[in-house]
């Protein structure tokens, strides 16, 4: 059978072409009817409010009339339904309403104000009682389609929000409980607050305390309501976290009982404001955590001479195992450093170097210990787990980055451990980066020089040149060898002396965790001791590690 073929004449192309136009004129909308144009538009809304949904939440009216904040209304035009309330209005606020598309508040379509020349201004009514921001649709073009949410802030604390879809004309429907506001006209948005008598949130003062055994320390509480006004005349009750460090009776006077460290608590209703009391034994120097630490000597932990000490093994105990608040009280991981071009990247091997069995100690006192090169990976992301970092004679600044994200390490209750070594070792530049590196982090501790505790007895630093701090807890001695000189500011602690009591060896320091916005210059201190010919003489020491 052969194959048909169709041809089309002029005259069949016209008439086909006639019937088609015919057709789509039959179906075709009004100018007036674009309902086929609006349920497009809606199922375009269900799907994006699906979307949204599942990063935010439900999506429509979050206040008190809908399962929101209490004492917090959209009233009509803004909400179909007028709510009750039963409060008193307070009209003396600064809301703020800012609406956005992107439901987490980056980036912000329009902005209003209570500021009497604002743009854009939030208004009272005060004797009908509310607040209200007119929206302008025609100036601030928001897209047809899209979902925008308005929510009402009092400082930084957001009380609800409703969510509109925007659409062409009045007659458009949408699901979800999204409110349809027409492109080009006004949406009033109308709310009211009223005055907040529950607690939301209370400030134990002080924040942190350090007193001694058997001392006392007043603490307050100042109970705020959810616009950060305090609220007076509050029923507070008083408790700690650990009965076995310290007591405190319900007028919130606190008494240490006991080493160590407990939070204070004080409660009203269901809302509680947390401090922190630390219990020190003898002194009071800079509490555990948010601290660091120099020896200017890694003879300490070695192998052949600290760690054959048992004081100093306890010291090691005392440096990784201590109680402190934050995130990071928990921590169980040690860092070591070796980066910036360490003067002795050994300790961060497993295998070689005079330090294995400060390894080992750690890790037997329940730690997970990890070898770390900032040369590589800088120090401006560190695990929540972290607890401690060594700093191992670094002879590299460390950035401006880097120190910001030490100072957040040690606010959140981590604690530094900086090794250097005297000049002899350790070089004029490595004097440099642990003074700048020690200056920019807060503290006066400085490495000056000298080379103390190097022979036979100088090395066995007896129990008086021990200061009371818990470094030093349960220890009646220490070992060191050739260490350089700390010199220390009016807020640094001293624990370790040479056996004269005269110089530092050891000290510690609170951080002072403000974040800095430019690094300090390298210099040189002008009291730096440097090597005397006198001491060339004994060069290498013995027991020293000199590559």
């Amino acid at each position: 059978m052969k194959n048909q073929h169709f041809k089309f004449s002029g005259k069949y192309f016209g008439f086909l072409l006639l019937l088609t136009l015919s057709i789509s004129f039959l179906f075709m909308p009004s100018c007036t009817d674009d309902f086929k144009e609006n349920d497009n538009l809606a199922d375009d809304f269900d799907i994006l409010a699906q979307v949204i949904s599942l990063k935010y939440g439900n999506l429509g009216v979050s206040d008190a009339a809908n399962d929101g904040i209490d004492e917090f209304y959209f009233l009509s035009p803004t909400v179909s339904t007028q709510p009750k309330f039963h409060g008193s209005f307070h009209p003396n606020l600064a809301p703020i309403v800012e609406i956005s598309d992107d439901f987490s508040f980056e980036t912000v379509h329009t902005l209003f104000k209570r500021e009497p020349n604002a743009t854009n201004s939030v208004q009272v009514n005060a004797q009908e009682e509310f607040y209200f921001a007119n929206w302008d649709l025609s100036k601030t073009k928001p897209v047809i389609g899209k979902i925008y949410r308005a929510r009402v802030k009092v400082g930084s604390r957001v009380l609800g929000f409703v969510d509109f879809g925007v659409v062409r004309n009045a007659n458009q429907k949408l699901n979800n409980n999204i409110i349809p506001v027409v492109e080009n006209q006004q949406m009033r948005i109308t709310f009211r607050i009223e005055d907040k008598i529950c607690p939301a949130r209370i400030e134990v003062v002080p924040e942190e305390a350090i007193i001694l055994k058997g001392a006392q320390q007043q603490f307050t509480a100042i109970v705020y309501n959810f616009f950060d006004e305090v609220l007076e005349n509050q029923k507070i009750t008083w408790s700690v976290g650990n009965e076995a460090v310290a007591s405190i009776n319900q007028n919130g006077m606190a008494t240490g009982s006991e080493f160590g460290s407990t939070s204070v608590l004080a409660t009203v209703h269901d809302v509680t404001g947390e401090g922190a009391l630390f219990v020190q034994e003898v002194e009071t120097g800079p509490r555990p955590g948010k601290d660091i630490i120099v020896f200017n000597d890694m003879n300490p932990f070695d192998n052949e001479i600290g760690l054959v000490n048992p004081n100093n093994r306890l010291m090691v105990r005392n440096l990784v195992s201590f109680e402190t608040i934050g995130p990071r009280a928990n921590g169980n991981t040690i860092w070591f450093d070796c980066g910036k071009n360490s003067r002795y990247p050994n300790a961060c091997s497993l295998t070689e170097g005079i330090h294995t069995n400060l390894k080992q100690l750690i890790q037997s006192f329940g730690f997970d210990l990890e070898m770390v090169n900032s040369s590589e990976t800088p120090l401006t992301d560190i695990p929540q787990d972290v607890k401690v970092i060594f700093l191992w004679l670094p002879r590299i600044a460390y950035s401006l980055n880097e120190i910001n994200n030490l100072k957040l390490f040690a606010e959140q209750g981590g604690r530094i451990v900086f090794i250097g070594e005297f000049d002899g070792f350790y070089e004029a530049i490595g004097f440099q980066v642990q003074n700048h590196f020690l200056e920019n982090m807060g503290s006066d501790m400085r490495n000056i020089g000298g080379n103390l505790a190097c022979f036979g007895i100088e090395r066995n630093i007896p129990a008086n040149s021990l200061r009371p701090h818990p470094i030093t807890r349960d220890m009646a001695g220490v070992t060191f060898a050739c260490a350089s000189i700390v010199e220390t500011g009016e807020n640094d602690y001293p624990f370790v002396y040479d056996p004269s009591n005269t110089q530092i060896l050891a000290s510690v320091a609170q951080i002072n965790t403000v974040p800095i916005t430019e690094l300090s210059p390298f210099r040189i201190n002008p009291n730096l001791k440097m090597k005397s010919s006198a001491d060339d003489k004994h060069w290498p020491y013995p027991g020293v590690i000199t590559d």
